[in-house]
């Protein structure tokens, strides 16, 4: 047995160090005493369902090769310590409870003498005691991790199979459950473990939490939220939120219920975390204690370890509509899909709330580039859908017109969001309109980066172009109450003349803005484009000045990928649809009337960070700074690396907007993102700046050939060659020797999909 037949089997796992010749663990560090169970992954409890490329990267990178761990989280599992008397307490514990010896899998440790692991499933949201004074040697685990079977224990020995399978694991016996269940206590998952509450403990909580009159609603929403997720939306849960909101003039005995309801349709729950952080704001004192032990360590020298973080699947909420959007492609197209996941949800939450910590904002400019016919047009759909269903289709734009025609956007709805289909040629248009072509287009590259910055701010409309959009709008104006005036007094004519006035409201809420400026307009772009035409793109002064240099790239690479087998849409879940909806108006899990305008009125959100994530925050600046002195004497390009901290803030933002909680794990998953396209932009530009250049064209297409591969996904030498047509044959052939040798890239033979015959690939090795 291995750890493919406990991922099979719906079980999360992760490789664990072994250790050196001379008898210390891998890990490097001198005093580290967990040999053979030390986590390869600073984040094991987090740890995601891998997929079958970070499997083969995992496997290549021989994380497996001594042993994983195996992830207690969702399971009980007994685990017998004959060293400490287990043995001799689980005989006591089966007299007592006879079903505790009915584990459809069993594995002998190591350690041998009679220590095992009798695995079950663990009911959700019960809370159980770790041990028992009455069967010593026994840890009944719920959290934190065991050892799996096929790994090596200290001793020499190997964790081997008593009886069963992972996929026969069976529910706990409810005479056992009893046994442990801790009296009057809730269990839940937050980003960081498992945590034990009382509800005492959550009205001592509550006590910390302003509830002032004036409190913000999407706070009063939010503990709501967080109650009703950590009690299951029990009855106790719902006395306290509705005790705690009797202070707020949000309360309105008639409603509390119907919301109350309501909380258990969110598809991302605000967790107790929120809860936790918004009362120590308030001065509670009293930590955390998370029912896990064996606390993360990163591996020596690391300064932040994104092992295990894979950027096609980003954590939470976001994470689940990557999932959906995934689900609606025949052909996979990750990348994109986490482009299109990340935007929706900055488009559908960034006008209401503000980063209480850094002064970031949720517009995104995400281009997604892939291969022609690889089924783009799947995640554009699916990106569409997910806008209609929260309601605010109308602030979709298909095109730049012109300058005029941006601001004019900006007047209808708060927002703007473009989604552009064939982006690498509307880029290339704006790129030429200032050298005589597509005149039309020119200031419309100025106005939309001024507008991308404000979306905190205000954006003054002068001139020119004021007084003509000015003008429109009365023109407009004007027209309609003509057509007001004579809508006649039928109830067809009522239902026209109350579509009409909503008009009217919208016309003249235009006229006000464009007499004052914009404030808070909210600007995001997402598009689609081709290798072919959007990679030359990416020149110096593009790097430099332009959208790219301000825009997150989401590449896939495959370029010929295989159909899903048995391919079947997945329909939208309410839950999703309810989450969506709520996103653009907290509290409210429907969609808002079709027509509307879209803009957010009054105060706006917070999203809070743990301490703990602008920690981390403060050593992605560092990273990011280091890097962009790096670059700026060996390629010039410092200004990309400079934006660098700028796209972590935004991304992990982004994440922490369901919850209205930014964590470590958020700023982990963003700070991985946002480097991988930092360092993929340095090479495209400086392979692009380079190729001409006798002297130095060897390094450009070095930079190319690191653009086509990463270190989960290879290309033949046939697939590079193509790719890099000026380079002669024996030339790259050398080329790829002279990387290999220099460890930037491995070989890897592997078996063709159809024919079956060896192939050689070459992978990157690192960033």
């Amino acid at each position: 047995m291995n750890q493919y037949d406990y991922i099979e089997a719906g079980f999360r796992v992760f490789g664990l160090y072994g250790a050196t010749s001379e008898g210390r663990c891998e890990c490097g560090d001198p005093q580290c005493q967990a040999l053979y169970k030390h986590p390869r992954i600073s984040n094991w409890p987090s740890t995601p369902a891998w997929s079958d490329e970070q499997l083969e990267t995992m496997e290549a990178m021989e994380h497996f090769a001594t042993g994983f761990g195996v992830l207690a989280a969702g399971q009980l599992i007994i685990d017998v310590d004959a060293r400490n008397g287990g043995v001799e307490s689980f005989a006591r514990l089966v007299e007592d409870v006879p079903a505790a010896n009915q584990a459809a899998l069993v594995v002998n440790t190591g350690s041998g003498g009679g220590s095992q692991h009798h695995y079950f499933t663990a009911p959700d949201g019960v809370a159980m005691v770790q041990n028992l004074k009455a069967y010593p040697g026994i840890d009944f685990k719920t959290s934190g991790f065991v050892v799996g079977a096929g790994s090596l224990h200290a001793s020499g020995n190997v964790y081997s199979v008593e009886r069963g399978h992972p996929a026969d694991v069976g529910a706990a016996p409810t005479a056992l459950v009893d046994l442990l269940r801790k009296p009057s206590t809730y269990r839940t998952q937050t980003s960081s473990g498992t945590v034990d509450i009382t509800p005492s403990g959550i009205a001592e909580l509550l006590d910390y939490i302003n509830n002032a009159p004036g409190i913000e609603y999407e706070d009063w929403i939010r503990v709501g939220m967080a109650i009703h997720h950590t009690t299951g939306g029990s009855a106790d849960g719902f006395n306290l939120w509705d005790t705690w909101s009797m202070n707020s003039e949000k309360y309105s005995p008639a409603q509390m219920e119907k919301k109350w309801h309501s909380f258990g349709k969110a598809a991302q729950p605000v967790t107790i975390g929120t809860l936790y952080h918004m009362a120590h704001e308030g001065g509670y004192e009293h930590p955390i204690e998370f029912a896990y032990s064996q606390p993360a360590q990163a591996p020596a020298g690391a300064a932040i370890d994104t092992s295990g973080v894979d950027p096609r699947r980003p954590p939470g909420t976001v994470g689940e509509l990557t999932q959906w959007i995934n689900d609606q492609c025949r052909y996979p197209r990750e990348s994109m899909a986490v482009a299109a996941a990340l935007t929706a949800v900055g488009n559908l939450a960034g006008m209401r709330i503000y980063d209480a910590e850094e002064d970031m904002t949720a517009n995104l400019l995400a281009f997604c580039v892939g291969g022609s016919g690889t089924g783009k047009e799947a995640v554009q759909q699916a990106f569409l859908e997910i806008i209609k269903a929260a309601g605010v289709a109308g602030a979709v734009h298909g095109a730049f017109k012109s300058e005029q025609e941006v601001i004019r956007n900006l007047t209808r709805h708060q927002a703007a969001f473009y989604w552009i289909d064939e982006l690498g040629i509307v880029l290339r248009k704006l790129q030429n309109a200032s050298k005589g072509g597509a005149s039309y287009l020119e200031g419309v590259v100025g106005i939309i980066m001024s507008i991308y910055s404000k979306a905190n701010g205000y954006l003054p409309i002068t001139g020119d172009l004021k007084e003509t959009i000015k003008q429109d709008l009365i023109k407009e104006l004007g027209s309609l109450r003509k057509k007001l005036d004579d809508a006649g007094a039928t109830e067809e004519g009522d239902k026209r003349r109350a579509i009409m006035e909503k008009e009217e409201a919208r016309l003249t809420h235009a006229l006000d803005t464009i007499e004052v400026g914009l404030e808070n307009p909210f600007l995001s772009i997402i598009g689609w484009t081709t290798p072919a035409t959007f990679d030359s793109l990416m020149d110096m002064e593009q790097a430099t000045n332009g959208f790219l240099a301000r825009a997150l790239v989401f590449r896939d690479l495959e370029t010929n990928p295989r159909r899903k087998t048995k391919f079947k849409k997945r329909a939208m879940p309410d839950n999703l649809k309810y989450q969506l909806a709520n996103l653009y108006r907290p509290g409210c899990f429907d969609s808002m009337e079709s027509g509307a305008r879209v803009e957010h009125e009054g105060d706006k959100s917070p999203v809070r960070t743990e301490p703990e994530a602008m920690d981390m925050l403060d050593i992605v600046y560092e990273e990011f700074h280091a890097l962009a002195e790096e670059q700026k004497s060996n390629t010039g390009l410092e200004a990309l690396p400079r934006r660098g901290y700028e796209m972590t803030s935004k991304l992990s933002l982004i994440l922490a907007i369901p919850d209205g909680m930014r964590t470590v794990e958020h700023v982990r998953w963003a700070y991985k993102v946002a480097r991988d396209d930092c360092l993929e932009k340095i090479r495209m530009v400086y392979a692009n700046d380079r190729e001409e250049d006798p002297t130095d064209s060897r390094s450009a297409y070095a930079a190319k050939v690191l653009a086509l591969v990463k270190q989960d996904h290879g290309e033949t030498f046939g697939v590079i060659r193509n790719r890099l047509r000026k380079v002669p044959k024996e030339a790259l052939q050398s080329l790829l020797s002279e990387m290999v040798e220099q460890g930037a890239l491995r070989e890897e033979v592997t078996q063709h999909p159809t024919n079956k015959r060896d192939v050689c690939k070459y992978f990157a090795t690192g960033d």
